[in-house]
């Protein structure tokens, strides 16, 4: 038997025993693979980046630092449902201020919270117990240092990335915000893509008379007064963000879904897109006609406020205003739709978004409103903002607001040209 070939046996069943002792310094670990994808990314190598991060994601199926890389290398395969499903995940994320990760040093088991400064430092290995050098048969090469933070300690630590295993405490805001912009791309993307086929269904609204107001809740709902209308019919739900992308080239939502509502839109473009669909926005006087739909109770559904019948500001959302008693499944807003309808059929009539309507805003406009078919106050100078000329009427309440502005006789006015994150629309004719 030759001594190379002994040699060569020894060889091998020490690698295996190595492999055996010390898995994650021989093979590569979750932070190899990860720095491979980046140089690949880097490189434009799209392909063999796809390969690493998913490796590495693998390994560590919670990590957004994986997610990240993988999500962009996905985008730019343009493979988009799937970039989506990632950016999905990182976004139900907790937000952190600071890229906090909990390191465990590999071997001792120890483990404690730092603050993960710099994932990627290089220092000089001068190939000392370095087994892997001797089984590849490589010369030295720079190992990964991570530099981390001890929370418990105060001090800074260089660790050898196969020395150890971080996992991340949250998303911190930087990489979220980022990680949103490539949410907004490929939500747009995926919107345009969806595309809108058949007739927007409309529900018809019949004429008649109604008292429009309420005395109980702010001033500009009083007085109580009798409003009749002409037949018309309304759009069965809030314009989604497909159709609004479809009809207007572009997409101003910041909560982004094809079945979504749009929001972020301004009254204007709001007029401009039922104009397109040879429609209009409703009067004040329809919109309420329509929501209360036969009804006098402060709610469409009753007196009294019902979980479950609207989207609100519940205990998810995050706002001074959030019912910590109520759960109604959405932190945002909800697909059009996912609402009960009201007596006539018609959906999201109170919550998820606000709607314009044609009228100016004006809180003492009931005790002079005509009787027939009213359109509002006259402007004769609309650009005065200290006069109230700026404003048009919102309905409906909000995904945002409390259970209150869900009335029927709520209503509110805002600014003409500016953007909020709960204010939609929908169109009748």
């Amino acid at each position: 038997m030759s001594f190379s070939f002994v040699f060569k046996n020894q060889l091998l069943r020490y690698s295996f025993l190595l492999l055996i002792l010390f898995p994650v310094s021989v093979f590569a670990n979750v932070q190899e693979e990860t720095s491979k994808g980046d140089a690949a990314f880097k490189m434009g190598k799209m392909k063999k980046a796809e390969k690493y991060y998913t490796s590495a994601l693998t390994m560590d199926p919670d990590s957004w630092r994986i997610m990240r890389g993988l999500a962009e290398t996905k985008f730019q395969l343009k493979k988009y449902e799937e970039t989506k499903q990632l950016v999905d995940r990182i976004m139900a994320m907790k937000i952190i201020k600071r890229n906090i990760v909990v390191a465990t040093i590999l071997g001792s088991g120890e483990s404690f919270e730092a603050e993960l400064v710099d994932e990627n430092v290089y220092t000089p290995d001068d190939g000392r117990n370095n087994m892997r050098n001797y089984v590849d048969g490589e010369e030295a090469k720079p190992i990964l240092h991570y530099r981390l933070f001890n929370m418990k300690t105060g001090k800074m630590l260089l660790i050898p990335h196969r020395d150890a295993s971080l996992k991340y405490k949250g998303v911190p805001r930087r990489v979220y915000d980022y990680v949103n912009e490539l949410h907004v791309k490929v939500e747009d993307i995926l919107i345009h893509r969806s595309g809108i086929t058949g007739p927007i269904e409309m529900v018809q609204v019949d004429g008649g008379c109604f008292q429009m107001g309420s005395t109980k809740w702010a001033k500009s709902e009083r007085p109580i007064h009798e409003v009749c209308l002409s037949s018309f019919q309304m759009d069965k739900y809030e314009v989604s963000q497909g159709l609004f992308q479809s009809v207007m080239g572009h997409n101003p939502g910041r909560f982004k879904g094809a079945k979504l509502p749009v929001n972020r839109v301004t009254w204007h473009e709001a007029a401009e897109f039922c104009k397109k669909s040879n429609k209009r926005l409703p009067t004040e006087a329809e919109w309420e006609y329509a929501a209360r739909a036969g009804t006098t109770t402060e709610y469409y559904w009753g007196d009294d406020f019902e979980g479950g019948k609207s989207n609100f500001c519940d205990r998810d959302c995050d706002m001074n205003v959030s019912d910590k008693n109520i759960s109604d499944g959405f932190s945002f807003t909800a697909p059009v739709g996912s609402f009960p309808a009201n007596p006539l059929g018609l959906h999201d009539m109170a919550g998820n978004v606000h709607e314009w309507v044609t009228d100016w805003m004006d809180d003492k406009y009931y005790a002079n409103s005509p009787k027939e078919n009213p359109k509002g106050p006259l402007r004769t100078n609309p650009s005065d903002r200290k006069g109230g000329g700026v404003r048009k009427g919102i309905r409906g309440g909000a995904w945002d607001t409390n259970s209150t502005s869900q009335r029927s006789a709520a209503r509110k006015g805002f600014v003409v040209d500016y953007r909020i994150d709960s204010i939609g629309f929908r169109c009748v004719f």
